[in-house]
């Protein structure tokens, strides 16, 4: 009889503890971006008493909680919701731009591309200025940080935090104090890397010239930069007419053009505030790469010569051809390779910025141009040697086909990443070949004996096949139309549409989730899935912009993340042992909407 009691016990026991573990999960599932507390702020001044007129600083300082991420203040996918703090508009107190720290890249496993996030604790910058009439004594100044958090699976939804910064407003003459130095101090505003070069820059002219130019010279280990190296060798094996001293002289115009394309390119970045790299994330950049670089193959193969206009030659001179083709040749390589490199450009943009030596600045990224383009000068006098060797033409021919095909291998480089994306390969790859090809026999292609005649008829069939290419290629990287008959939501009610007794199926979507993405792409046009959404009603909520009714309804169904998927029976009840959270695949999707079907 003991024994008995004591089983019965220990079975209580355990029942008690399967419930609360169930109490505890059904109440995590209904956990928003708010309960978890993903983002806490405080707020920071600068200095203890404040005279009117004067200049104070303000730092929002947010810890974000470990496991999760918020997007950076300009995410790479213009479908996330960016990070900014925004200050309340007051009377008598402006606030200049705000700045943020430097992101980091990082993949999840929502997305096929880097994401731009901050992580752990984080310091945001802003300078204000108060009205020389403004009263005193002690007013509040406040904001809102608006972020949108996410973990390593899904995104929620997008949350804000007020914050209040006291300030004391004090007659001109009374003592001020500086407080929260450990927050304000000078290098706090600066990254590791501007330290570094600040710390460079500081130490003399003919010092940080040296030092830039070595680190141009070290940015040609980047890999990015190894693909113009066919292309200065195969351009410098043309010249093979030339002395070695004008070799040299060509290759010097060569480095020059590259060392004004790489600083203007840096300094354009940096005032624009986005880095050139990031222009590698379009399709249409990198086809545009891609199509110059196979252009100058084709040149290789002999379908066009690299030369200067005979107009432009006949009023500049023979004599200066190679010159101004060396360094027309050079601003082209310069495009190439300045958006490999940019990343580290804009670092030493913003010291420049932040120092305020701008002729300087200008002088520094010269320098380091010229240093990246060294290597270069040295690869032209090695090429012109090359191409003295041999003494038949047709080992020239053949060399010049040799770095043909190097250089289409450099277009492959540049366009696989990309390739990877399109919904419609076959029309993607087409719509390359048909861009490349109207650009080739419209316009490059320099036949002999052409007529006026000819040469108008193939450049419009050139432009005609160029459209071609671009509505193939449009279409192949536009979103893939839908599959599945959806529904969108506009407050209707579930039960009202669910007719015939059909059970309903309900997507919460946004532009900005990735997972939605990649459920929508992989899982929702999945054939099996179309099939069997036939049986359902297929309702889409889109929390894009959030609205009073989307968000009474994640409310009322307590959606914690995007991308969610819940499952309503022919009842009209909800069955949550179904509900999907994140990505989910295929088989598994149908899996579920079997079960639903069943019950």
């Amino acid at each position: 009889m003991a024994r008995m009691k004591s089983i019965i016990k220990s079975t209580s026991l355990c029942v008690v503890i399967v419930l609360l573990l169930s109490l505890c999960l059904s109440l995590s599932s209904g956990q928003t971006s708010q309960d978890l507390n993903v983002v806490q702020a405080k707020p920071y001044v600068s200095h203890e008493r404040i005279h009117p007129g004067e200049n104070f600083q303000v730092a929002i300082v947010a810890n974000i909680k470990q496991g999760f991420h918020i997007n950076s203040h300009k995410p790479l996918d213009k479908f996330l919701i960016p990070m900014a703090v925004n200050f309340d508009e007051r009377e008598s107190v402006v606030f200049g731009p705000v700045s943020y720290p430097e992101p980091v890249l990082k993949s999840f496993s929502f997305s096929p591309n880097k994401v731009s996030v901050y992580e752990g604790k984080i310091s945001i910058y802003a300078q204000g200025k108060l009205a020389e009439d403004i009263s005193l004594g002690d007013i509040k100044v406040s904001g809102k940080l608006a972020y949108q958090a996410c973990d390593d699976q899904k995104c929620f939804m997008p949350q804000a935090v007020r914050f209040e910064i006291p300030l004391k407003i004090v007659k001109a003459g009374e003592p001020t104090k500086l407080i929260n130095e450990h927050i304000f101090r000078p290098e706090a505003s600066f990254t590791p890397d501007e330290l570094r070069a600040r710390q460079v820059i500081e130490k003399g002219l003919a010092y940080a010239v040296i030092a830039f130019f070595l680190f141009g010279l070290a940015l040609n280990l980047t890999p990015c930069v190894y693909p113009v190296i066919p292309m200065t060798v195969s351009f410098f094996v043309a010249q093979s007419e030339q002395k070695r001293w004008a070799v040299f002289v060509l290759a010097s115009y060569y480095v020059v053009g590259i060392a004004i394309v790489f600083s203007i390119l840096g300094l354009v970045s940096g005032l624009a505030g986005r880095q050139w790299g990031f222009l590698f994330q379009s399709p249409w950049f990198v086809i545009c790469i891609t199509i110059i670089i196979l252009s100058m193959a084709a040149s290789m193969f002999g379908a066009f010569e690299v030369t200067v206009p005979s107009s432009l030659m006949t009023k500049l001179g023979k004599s200066r051809q190679g010159a101004i083709g060396s360094f027309v040749m050079g601003l082209t390589v310069g495009v190439v390779i300045a958006p490999c490199a940019t990343g580290i450009i804009i670092g030493l943009v913003s010291i420049v910025a932040k120092l305020g030596i701008v002729a300087k600045g200008a002088l520094l990224f010269f320098v380091m141009g010229l240093g990246l383009g060294f290597p270069y000068l040295f690869l032209a006098m090695f090429s012109g040697a090359l191409s003295r060797l041999p003494k038949s033409g047709l080992w020239m021919v053949w060399m010049r086909k040799l770095f043909g095909f190097l250089l289409i291998g450099v277009a492959i480089y540049f366009l696989l990443p990309q390739a990877r994306q399109p919904h419609d390969q076959q029309g993607f790859y087409l719509g390359i070949l048909a861009i490349f090809g109207g650009l080739l026999l419209g316009f490059l292609e320099r036949g002999e004996g052409y007529t006026r005649s000819f040469k108008i008829i193939r450049a419009i069939f050139g432009v005609l096949l160029i459209l071609s290419g671009t509505l193939l290629v449009n279409a192949a990287i536009r979103p893939e139309p839908p599959g599945i008959n959806w529904v969108d939501y506009r407050g209707q009610s579930v039960g009202h549409l669910q007719k015939g007794n059909r059970p309903a199926l309900i997507d919460f979507y946004a532009d900005w989730c990735a997972a939605c993405k990649e459920l929508d792409r992989k899982t929702f046009r999945d054939q099996r899935v179309i099939d069997k959404s036939r049986e359902f009603i297929m309702l889409r909520v889109d929390c894009t912009l959030t609205d009073d009714k989307c968000t009474a309804l994640t409310e009322k169904f307590k959606v914690s993340g995007l991308p969610t998927v819940i499952f309503i029976s022919s009842k009209g009840e909800d069955i949550h042992s179904l509900r999907t959270i994140g990505f989910l695949g295929p088989a598994k999707m149908l899996k579920k909407m079997e079960e639903a079907l069943a019950q």
